[in-house]
């Protein structure tokens, strides 16, 4: 269903002085508490190339000074609107842009983030010339020198549009796991019930992104890198969980849960179920091998109880999975079948072999290897 996209060049500015235009985009901003970098988020906002948007900045129960800058800027812009809301998260204050937004379009800047110029205005001719309900974009890590090779692949689409999903868009796409690089027909959220989900303190992009592309009728992803994402924030939750593999697996886990709970219940997992239990591999299993024994075991063991509703479904799925997939998937079931370092290293090893081939594989286990001699 796919076919390849050729990004046009930038559409003319539609401002019109004196005349009330009717918003094209909605960019929510979420903010709380980050009132150092807010000031560089708003800036790449009011000098965008397309000047009919709507800024809907959702102060989510802020305490430092957030809310003072966000009324500088919407008095001095009429195009910025401030919601209020008592403090409920990342998810609830989106949630709440969603709800108020007025143009055809929604997108999402996260407040310590920033568009290049003309993001708005490219974001909007894609989907005025493919039509699409979802689109996602290219972005930049911020600064350069903190990109590393799996954030430069993920933040690179390739120019394609599907015109009816395929297991390919969050299979070999780069269009996980960021929701902020994704902007959509406003209708197509509210007519398909999709909001993030508040009940998740972390992953809540991967749950939309997967909530997002089967419901969507058409699918566009263009390389233009129309956002500045800054990578790591100190004291951040992700920044934390970037040093505790354990607890951001665990967190995996949690987040695999809430998707296979929506495709069950939207009628997606019974179509897929094989290449669900392929990206659940990518996504938790194959990494928890790297872990210490019992931590291992313990996401092992997890992943089996989120599995368990489902495990008739993957039972009659065994015929279309991979062996190596299947493996893990069992251990997962029964985690007495991860039975010492020996067996986890030939499981890792089968499963980069289906995945890469022998000969990478191979590469693959020798650096896991001297990285252990090494003791790391």
């Amino acid at each position: 269903p796919a076919r390849r996209y050729a990004p046009g060049g930038e559409g003319p500015c539609r401002e019109k002085q004196g005349a009330s235009i009717m918003a094209r985009l909605s960019v929510v901003v979420p903010v709380y508490n980050v009132e150092d970098c807010l000031p560089w988020c708003l800036d790449s906002l009011e000098v965008q190339t397309l000047s009919d948007i709507e800024i809907l900045c959702v102060n989510d129960g802020s305490t430092d000074g957030s809310r003072s800058v966000l009324a500088s800027y919407a008095d001095r812009d009429a195009r910025i609107r401030v919601i209020d809301k008592p403090n409920g998260g990342l998810s609830s204050a989106r949630n709440a842009g969603i709800d108020a937004a007025s143009a055809p379009y929604v997108s999402f800047l996260d407040s310590d983030d920033r568009y290049t110029p003309n993001a708005c205005e490219r974001i909007v001719a894609a989907l005025d010339e493919t039509g699409a309900d979802v689109l996602t974009f290219g972005a930049n890590p911020y600064p350069a020198e903190d990109g590393y090779p799996w954030l430069e692949h993920v933040l690179s689409p390739r120019d394609v549009v599907y015109d009816a999903f395929s297991m390919d868009l969050v299979l070999k796409e780069s269009s996980l796991p960021f929701s902020w690089r994704t902007a959509c027909r406003t209708d197509f959220l509210r007519e398909s019930g999709i909001t993030f989900e508040q009940d998740l303190r972390f992953g809540e992009d991967q749950v939309f992104a997967f909530a997002v592309y089967p419901r969507s009728s058409k699918t566009a992803l263009i390389s233009d890198k129309l956002y500045d994402y800054r990578v790591s924030r100190p004291g951040s939750l992700m920044d934390r969980l970037r040093a505790t593999p354990g607890k951001r697996l665990m967190e995996h886990v949690t987040i695999a849960g809430a998707i296979f709970a929506d495709w069950q219940q939207a009628g997606f997992l019974h179509e897929h179920a094989a290449d669900m239990a392929f990206w659940l591999c990518t996504f938790v299993l194959y990494d928890a091998l790297d872990l210490a024994p019992a931590s291992a075991d313990e996401i092992f063991a997890s992943t089996g109880q989120m599995l368990a509703p489902y495990r008739e479904l993957l039972d009659a799925a065994r015929a279309d999975m991979p062996q190596a997939v299947s493996a893990l998937i069992d251990a997962a079931f029964d985690v007495g079948e991860l039975k010492g370092a020996a067996h986890r290293e030939r499981l890792m090893f089968a499963f980069d072999r289906y995945r890469y081939g022998r000969k990478r594989a191979a590469g693959r286990a020798a650096k896991r290897l001297l990285r252990g001699a090494n003791g790391n």
